[in-house]
């Protein structure tokens, strides 16, 4: 058996194996990917399109991800009514207070399991891994697998609030008497970079929706007139209580808010 980069010959595919980590530094998978698979990298046999887990060159790869064998070899078998009768039963007993999300009110600063679990994925969670999941989600959405919901169905709904920011964040007493004290005390400098070009003032503390919520029922879809006195009452709040912000430039306040919707 000979090595692809240096053509050196070796007796067996362990002494390959051993040489290419060692010499040319190429791992166990990449070889195993190269001679046995051909360069196909297996996926998980449930067809969501995921690579599993490589073992070692004796065993190759996982044939599922974990947990994944669940969505094919279950306790009913390929019953689709039983399937869809339990995925009820379990929505109800968790609407109900029945059953119980295990990590419902932790956070990774104060449970263990959830942050080395968010390290973890977060090491394997790639671009390329991102990407597939954008599109995988993108296409449940099209064709009904995931419905899409709007407006009071969302679960992101807040009474219109969205609207409310926009005219809060258009009106001109807002800039004079909140952001251009702010641009004048911090000199007119982005606090990240020093820039003086495209300045926006950023919430530091609470921001603007967390203002919003002060004023408004998220049960309740408001007239404009009444988005207006909402409106008055939190440019009140920010001028009355002097709501603290920080001068960032476009590009500098895009990275603390990478959809920039705000």
């Amino acid at each position: 058996m000979q090595c692809n980069i240096c053509s050196q010959n070796f007796d067996s595919i362990d002494s390959l194996r051993r040489h290419s980590s060692r010499i040319h530094k190429i791992s166990s998978s990449e070889l195993y990917n190269e001679i046995i698979l051909k360069g196909i990298v297996p996926t998980c046999k449930c067809g969501c399109g995921i690579n599993t887990k490589f073992i070692s060159f004796e065993k190759g790869y996982n044939d599922w991800i974990k947990g994944h064998i669940a969505r094919v070899e279950n306790n009913w078998g390929h019953n689709q009514t039983a399937i869809q009768n339990s995925t009820k039963t379990r929505k109800e007993q968790y609407k109900n207070g029945e059953r119980h999300v295990w990590n419902v009110g932790l956070t990774k600063e104060t449970n263990i399991s959830l942050q080395l679990a968010g390290n973890k994925i977060s090491k394997t969670y790639t671009r390329s891994k991102k990407n597939e999941y954008a599109i995988r989600m993108k296409t449940m959405r099209l064709d009904g697998t995931i419905p899409t919901k709007y407006g009071k169905e969302s679960a992101n709904w807040k009474g219109g609030t969205s609207s409310i920011s926009n005219i809060i964040r258009s009106n001109k007493r807002l800039y004079t008497e909140w952001v251009y004290p702010i641009l004048k005390e911090q000199s007119f400098k982005c606090k990240q970079c020093n820039s003086n070009k495209n300045l926006e003032v950023h919430h530091s503390i609470d921001s603007m929706s967390s203002i919003i919520q002060k004023f408004v029922d998220k049960n309740i879809e408001y007239t404009f007139d009444e988005k207006r006195k909402i409106m008055n009452d939190v440019i009140d709040y920010h001028i009355k209580n002097k709501v603290a912000g920080d001068v960032l430039c476009k590009e500098c306040h895009k990275k603390i808010h990478p959809s920039y919707n705000y």
